[in-house]
């Protein structure tokens, strides 16, 4: 049976031995706090889940709409369980969070408020989670204020009050930080059978996909080291667990098919350049950025330059210091490149309808959350501890300001999805037709 494995860095060489040992920042003393950080944490953690919720009880209408009627196929043809886990939309597949999504309709009578409100509750789970994650990383106090500001955007609007999808973004960043999570389990066995199975899980599931990438690197990486090391043992153990993840591929690919979701979708875009600008945008509409011109776009590419330079600076540590010895940082590392990877590709299948309003897809920040814990992570674990807390608060200022209050187009998009799905309902209602209540309402639902 193999023994616990440290989660603190190695110490000091033998030359060096009248030294302390070197700590990572999970493995330091946590800070003593006032009680009053974590009452005011959880205060505006209560006091923002609640508006998300509330949020939801004004603007959600139990009547479902657009793609909804779409990735519902596999339920209107009472599939099975594989079918409906297994369902392709577009790029992704519906993985765990349509089974969820399905288990919820049975119970609510098919009212897609409540798809919203499961929603709402996944990115409450994730939160709770992320604090979780923190902890682990060695932060804790007021600077986990960040956490409820990052998760509780309200710039995600859409998928509240659009076509709700748990598969899309709540349910792969719940995964994700769990995943996360599974990198600090001190078993090597057990810590291996979660991440295959969370990667499993993520691969199914929205583009939580891109997790698939990830940890086979980082596997690789401590097979490499434990068989250097001596760890026969281990490096077996690692070999398994990629062995598990290469047939959640293989599994995940059959029957797969290319579906950009897009019809004037291209590639390479005749104009590469926009790719930049999408990512820029993206990243700068997620931080609450107004407008579509040069200072939103530089503004996200140094956010996404940040993210790049952490996933480098993590990933380094990870294979000089070793994956058992750098938890925190194979966390952070994992959370910057799935931010990377998710912008990426969404500006690769993106571009083509333009870099004026696309990139502002209220839908998208949802899955860049895990790029702003990752750049509020590392900020927080610097070794600098003063210029970290200074920058972390910095940080948290910029997400106060841009992630609790929408802008007047915002809200006209909001009152658009509610009104215009309340007004087909009553005139369906009315005329009991579709085609008659589209005209009615002047509003389409499909």
């Amino acid at each position: 049976m193999s023994t616990p494995e440290p989660t603190n860095s190695s110490a000091a060489p033998a030359a060096a031995a009248s030294q302390p040992p070197a700590e990572s920042a999970a493995a330091r003393p946590l800070p003593r706090v006032w009680p009053v950080a974590g009452i005011v944490v959880a205060l505006v953690f209560a006091a923002l889940a609640w508006r998300q919720h509330a949020f939801v009880d004004r603007y959600a209408v139990n009547v479902m709409f657009y793609d909804q009627w779409d990735f519902y196929t596999p339920i209107f043809q009472q599939g099975g369980s594989w079918k409906i886990f297994s369902w392709q939309h577009g790029p992704h597949r519906q993985g765990v969070g349509f089974l969820v999504t399905h288990l919820i309709d049975q119970i609510s009578g098919w009212d897609s408020r409540w798809s919203a409100f499961t929603v709402s509750f996944t990115l409450v789970a994730a939160a709770v989670a992320a604090l979780a994650l923190a902890r682990r990383c060695g932060v804790r106090g007021l600077a986990c204020v960040a956490v409820p500001l990052l998760f509780f955007n309200l710039r995600q609007y859409e998928i509240f009050v659009g076509a709700s999808n748990l598969s899309h973004g709540a349910m792969p960043v719940l995964l994700l930080v769990l995943y996360c999570l599974a990198w600090f389990v001190p078993r090597r066995p057990l810590r291996l059978g979660l991440l295959a199975a969370l990667t499993f899980l993520l691969l199914f599931t929205g583009f939580g996909l891109f997790v698939g990438a990830i940890t086979p690197l980082v596997l690789a990486i401590e097979a490499v080291q434990t068989f250097r090391s001596g760890e026969k043992a281990a490096a077996w153990q690692c070999a398994a667990a990629l062995a598990a993840v290469a047939a959640s591929w293989t599994l995940f690919a059959h029957d797969y098919h290319f579906a950009p979701a897009v019809p004037n979708f291209r590639f390479p875009h005749e104009r590469p350049l926009e790719y930049f600008s999408f990512v820029g945008l993206m990243l700068a509409n997620f931080h609450g950025v107004p407008g579509y011109g040069a200072p939103a776009i530089a503004t996200g590419l140094v956010v996404a330059t940040g993210l790049a330079a952490i996933a480098g600076w993590h990933g380094w540590r990870i294979v000089h210091g070793g994956v058992a010895h750098e938890r925190p940082s194979v966390a952070i590392f994992s959370l910057a490149t799935f931010a990377l990877l998710y912008c990426a590709n969404t500006a690769i299948g993106r571009v083509c309808l333009g870099v004026t309003n696309a990139p502002a897809a209220s839908r998208y920040v949802t899955l860049m959350i895990s790029g702003g814990l990752a750049l509020w992570l590392h900020l927080t674990t610097l070794r600098r501890a003063t210029l970290g807390r200074m920058l972390a608060l910095a940080y948290t200022a910029c997400l106060a300001v841009g992630t609790l209050a929408l802008r007047h187009e915002d809200w006209e998009s909001v009152h658009w999805y509610s009104d215009g799905r309340t007004a087909w309902r009553a005139a369906y209602f009315h005329t009991h037709d579709a085609a008659k209540a589209n005209r009615e309402a002047g509003f389409d639902i499909h």
